[in-house]
């Protein structure tokens, strides 16, 4: 597994610092694709680690760095895409934070605050990550069980920058695959992996929301789905609507 210290950027040597109690590479966080100082990017990335700073102290394994951090949104299905509308930056809004181990992807809120969700993807299970898109663009991310994920409404920049260091971590990761092949989900209290459909952590016993009382919810009180999956402002207007109806 690549080290801490792995060279990113042909131009830029290894520096290692740390914000607010985690590891950072400034050598690659502030920079661009081509590994060129950028201040847009130092402060675009210290303000999203400055949300995630907590959780990330948590979270982070022995030796691992991060190499940057960027807005996105979550994969949504087409149902989901047709009837959110307006809505789907809120639902899907998220933070991508690299690292020289992982990628890590944190569900966020209008303000940049942590949905208390994290999915993992550890570098010798990905398989390819493509950009994709002109201004606005999206990130396809092909793991070693055949699956594939689409991220979407990257900055230009940093979708630029993402490809980048997959094109010198990837081939770094091979043969340093995981028992997932895959994305998985962690516990945010213990770091543990979460079994899929199981609404408990099996390490430390911590609950979580789950399906069936969403849907319960959802049928029993106006926006009750949405309130229960904490989207108060998108539940609003279904709540009038419902309770006119």
């Amino acid at each position: 597994m690549p080290a801490a210290d792995f060279r990113i950027h042909e131009n830029q040597f290894a520096r290692t610092e740390m914000l607010d109690g985690v590891s950072i590479r400034s050598d690659v966080l502030y920079t661009n694709d081509e590994g060129e100082q950028k201040e847009s990017a130092q402060k675009r990335t210290r303000k999203i680690l400055q949300k995630l700073c907590p959780v990330l102290q948590r979270i982070l394994l022995p030796g691992e760095s991060i190499l940057y951090a960027m807005p996105a949104r979550s994969p949504l299905s087409v149902v989901e895409q047709l009837t959110a509308a307006w809505w789907t930056a809120l639902l899907a809004a998220c933070a991508i934070v690299v690292t020289n181990k992982r990628i890590l992807f944190f569900p966020v809120k209008r303000d940049g605050n942590w949905r208390e969700s994290v999915r993992a993807v550890h570098w010798g299970d990905l398989e390819e990550v493509k950009a994709r898109g002109l201004l606005v663009r999206n990130v396809n991310f092909k793991f070693k069980n055949g699956a594939k994920s689409t991220y979407t409404n990257f900055r230009r920049a940093d979708a630029k920058k993402l490809a980048a260091i997959a094109s010198a971590l990837i081939p770094a990761s091979s043969g340093e695959q995981t028992s997932a092949h895959g994305p998985v989900q962690l516990c945010p209290d213990c770091r543990g992996v979460l079994t899929e459909r199981q609404y408990s952590c099996a390490g430390c016993g911590l609950s979580f929301k789950n399906e069936k009382t969403m849907v319960l919810r959802s049928i029993l009180l106006p926006g009750g789905g949405y309130f229960y999956t904490g989207h108060p402002l998108i539940a609003i207007l279904p709540a009038l609507v419902e309770t006119i109806l």
